[in-house]
């Protein structure tokens, strides 16, 4: 899919700000990308839990997940969406882009089903299971707890997780693991390739959907025990997870001094105000006017929706209570993804997939 960045006349690069706290594995997965390709950009670093008034309060972003990605005053949610939106848009960038070829090939098949196996498919939520098994002072804050029991309840009764009964599923959550590095193993890397791409001279963008989960479970200490995860069982995947550690300048035992160079380049850190005044102050990243409301779409169909109609989006899966839902004009929507503007003036982006988008209960009540 081409992107829709406007073309009239030459325009500076609006800036990009990344959104996110240093320990989150989801927003490992752009700080990969945006490494790999030479990107430049710069974070606004967030606290796990909430409230984060940088998003909330600055912007009018009520999506609780990290990261969010904004490009000028286009924002954009769910890594997913993001991967797709740094492959699609021209940015500076010294590196090529890291998807799979064309369309219809069997290494896009491959990179699109090891994202659905690690995020859709499970094996992420049994990797987060294993957590209540490890001595983390994470778990025994009340108020960390209160957060992420509200992060999964979706606008219901947030649940009590019970230490002892979510450890109790530990077990299970290994033997997923377990059976997901015998998969790469015996099948994807047994032919001894370097990157999940055959014949690939550094890692892609399947490498980040394929290795984020296991990434982040083996920098867990006593995560995985050693007599069932290690490098002898699994000797290909733990070279593997090694080489990408060092593509991604997190370990220097065997970089070349251009790649230490890389990897010490100091990423800027801003406060949320002055992010708010480089977002605010920016053009839009795409010309979303342009595009449509589609009126073969479902969606559209079942709720009458047009071009300027108040809607809510908010994911269904996992933080989805009524207070982060996202309000806003609506301004575009297809099968890929939908665009609002916020009463802030700017633009959310979120995808279709594990979205939902209705007409917004306080419309319907303002109008009363």
């Amino acid at each position: 899919m081409s992107s829709s960045l406007s073309t009239s006349g030459p325009q500076q690069q609006p800036p990009i700000i990344l959104y996110h706290y240093p320990f989150s594995p989801y927003a490992k997965r752009i700080v990969w990308y945006l490494h790999l390709r030479g990107i430049p950009y710069t974070q606004c670093l967030q606290p796990m839990i909430l409230p984060r008034p940088d998003l909330s309060s600055l912007l009018g972003i009520k999506y609780r997940r990290i990261p969010v990605l904004s490009i000028g005053r286009d924002v954009y949610l769910d890594t997913r969406l993001i991967l797709s939106k740094l492959e699609d848009l021209d940015l500076p960038s010294p590196n090529p882009k890291l998807s799979a070829a064309a369309p219809g090939t069997d290494a896009l098949a491959l990179q699109s089903l090891l994202s659905h196996y690690s995020i859709d498919g499970g094996l992420f939520s049994r990797a987060a299971q294993l957590l209540f098994s490890l001595d983390n002072p994470l778990l025994r804050d009340p108020q960390f707890l209160a957060d992420r029991a509200e992060f999964v309840a979706g606008g219901g009764a947030p649940p009590k997780f019970s230490k002892e009964e979510m450890a109790a599923l530990g077990p299970e959550a290994l033997a997923d693991l377990r059976d997901y590095c015998q998969m790469l193993e015996t099948t994807v890397l047994a032919d001894g390739r370097d990157w999940i791409l055959k014949n690939t001279d550094k890692p892609g963008l399947a490498d980040i959907e394929a290795v984020f989960v296991l990434h982040w479970v083996t920098s867990l200490p006593r995560a995985l025990p050693k007599e069932q995860f290690n490098d002898e069982k699994f000797p290909r995947v733990w070279k593997w997870v090694e080489r990408f550690r060092v593509a991604v300048g997190e370990t220097t035992s065997t970089q070349t001094a251009a790649q230490k160079g890389a990897s010490n380049t100091k990423i800027a850190t801003v406060k949320g105000d002055k992010a708010q005044d480089l977002i605010l102050g920016a053009d839009w990243n795409e010309d979303s006017e342009k595009k449509e409301v589609v009126a073969g779409e479902a969606i559209v169909q079942f709720h009458g929706l047009k071009k300027g109609t108040v809607v809510e989006v908010w994911p269904t899966d996992s933080g989805s209570a009524p207070a982060h839902r996202d309000v806003g004009r609506l301004v575009s929507l297809d099968a890929r993804e939908v665009v609002i503007e916020n009463e802030k003036g700017v633009r959310v982006h979120a995808p279709r997939h594990g979205f939902r988008v209705r007409p917004s209960s306080q419309a319907v009540a303002s109008s009363l």
